[in-house]
């Protein structure tokens, strides 16, 4: 619930930051941040009673290669508990980090300015822990690689903050956020 309020917070006040007559076409020497909410998670597996799974992600841009292509680290925390074949309290902690390669669409679409599609693939690898003992037989995965490929789209409210959602497979199914253009 806090972390909903906070989010409904930063997105009110990012509505009057800046003028809202914005660009959002993606060029060269852009840097953007993202904070965001995953909802699912793939890499968990499924067939478990702990209801849906959300998890905090963050992931930066750098337009450092052409004008509509990016690249940018992403690190993503997802936690979940429940109980499980009389394993009370059970629960599972997933660290992803790497790097996303992102094309952006607007230019090539001639989309309004405000709008910013998008779609990339990540690699990157994934830290997996639990607090069960060797005889739980739901034991989590092991560390891994992992990879992904997602789309989504960002709606700018001024040049330097607008809203993001996201699709994906690999991490996780649906990724809303916040959008900031530092540069």
């Amino acid at each position: 619930m806090k972390k909903s309020y906070i989010l409904g917070l930063v997105c009110f006040f990012g509505l009057f930051i800046g003028q809202i007559d914005s660009s959002a076409q993606y060029k060269k020497g852009d840097v953007i941040l993202n904070p965001g909410i995953g909802l699912g998670y793939w890499y968990g597996g499924s067939g478990y009673s702990g209801g849906l799974t959300a998890g905090f992600s963050i992931n930066a841009e750098f337009s450092c290669i052409l004008d509509d292509i990016a690249i940018g680290p992403y690190l993503a925390l997802t936690r979940r508990s429940y109980n499980y074949a009389g394993f009370s309290d059970y629960n599972q902690t997933y660290i992803d980090f790497g790097a996303r390669g992102t094309y952006h669409f607007g230019r090539l679409l001639k989309v309004n300015n405000q709008f910013d599609p998008y779609a990339g693939v990540f690699l990157g690898f994934v830290v997996a822990g639990d607090n069960a003992d060797g005889n739980n037989p739901n034991r989590i995965y092991n560390n891994r690689v992992q990879t992904g490929v997602y789309a989504g789209a960002r709606y700018y409210f001024s040049d330097k903050f607008g809203v993001f959602g996201e699709v994906g497979v690999g991490m996780y199914p649906i990724t809303l956020g916040v959008t900031f253009k530092l540069k």
